[in-house]
């Protein structure tokens, strides 16, 4: 990686890396490398939180782009916010590591493991690997709670909502031609196919607002803005309100912007049952709506068409 020329063998250090007891990682979050979205940040910050645990490391975050993660998720009772010494570069002292999902690496724990290990006092991470999803709702509420300002946000929705809700998913990644992804894999669609796949999600939630007649609403989340400004319409439909754009793009640090992300992962966490609908083109591989039911303890259903 290209990057890793910023470590060298004499960056100013404090003088006493040498000796921190037990050793620290810190999980990096900067905008040097595609992180993915939320899920897959939060994913990776899991799968090193739960390495630490292991291991009897320190655990510490430097996210800080395109915003700084505790803006939005504050330490519950340990500080993981990194300080300027953790994020030295001096090799000296620093080890360095680099991991990606989309890479195929299987995630196997031991091997995980294997490849994390380090000799020096401190290793600095970049991770979107998955590791015991099973264990993400004790992890979430041993490291986060939402901050003030999101906490605020997240309460009035719930007023708004007024009641029990599911929520259902669309991943169009930029098919319908208003949303910038690096996961997509195809061009635009032509008009009579954006026709097609708007009927199909929009028969989906149809039949899920049959399926649940108990349900106030259903919250509809997306990364199509045009998508969700047909659904706004629908008297049992609820959008969170907010401008989409993808993480790794949005490269503004706007908290709004950033705001709406967290709120749409947030509300799903306290979804009776959420679901993501699949079809064709769409994302099939998305796992937003997957890894905020894992953290809420919710049901959870793939509906394929």
């Amino acid at each position: 990686m290209t990057f890793r020329k910023v470590y060298t063998a004499d960056s100013k250090t404090h003088g006493n890396e040498s000796f921190i007891s037990p050793p620290r990682v810190v999980f990096i979050i900067d905008g040097k490398t595609p992180h993915g979205g939320l899920s897959d940040r939060l994913r990776g910050l899991f799968s090193i939180y739960y390495y630490c645990k292991q291991r009897g490391y320190t655990f510490k975050v430097a996210w800080n782009y395109p915003f700084k993660l505790e803006d939005y998720l504050m330490p519950v009772h340990e500080n993981w916010v990194a300080d300027e010494a953790d994020l030295t570069h001096d090799k000296k002292v620093v080890d360095f590591r680099f991991f990606n999902n989309y890479v195929g690496m299987s995630g196997h724990q031991a091997d995980y493991f294997s490849l994390l290990d380090f000799k020096k006092p401190i290793c600095h991470v970049y991770s979107s690997i998955t590791q015991r999803e099973d264990l993400y709702p004790a992890f979430f509420q041993e490291l986060f709670k939402p901050a003030p300002r999101l906490e605020q946000a997240i309460s009035q929705c719930l007023q708004e909502i007024g009641g029990k809700y599911i929520t259902v998913s669309f991943r169009f990644i930029g098919i319908l031609g208003d949303f910038k992804d690096h996961a997509g894999f195809g061009e635009e669609l032509t008009v009579e196919e954006k026709r097609y796949y708007i009927k199909k999600s929009l028969a989906c939630l149809e039949q899920l607002h049959m399926r649940h007649p108990q349900c106030y609403k259903i919250v509809v989340t997306t990364d199509s803005p045009y998508f969700l400004k047909l659904v706004k319409s629908l008297s049992y439909v609820y959008v969170i309100p907010g401008r989409l754009e993808h993480m790794d793009y949005a490269v503004v640090d706007d908290y709004e912007v950033h705001l709406k992300t967290f709120l749409d992962f947030m509300i799903i966490t306290k979804a009776e049952k959420s679901y993501s609908y699949q079809y064709g083109k769409m994302y099939g591989a998305t796992k937003f709506a997957l890894t905020a039911a894992l953290i809420g303890n919710n049901e959870y259903e793939v509906v394929k068409d």
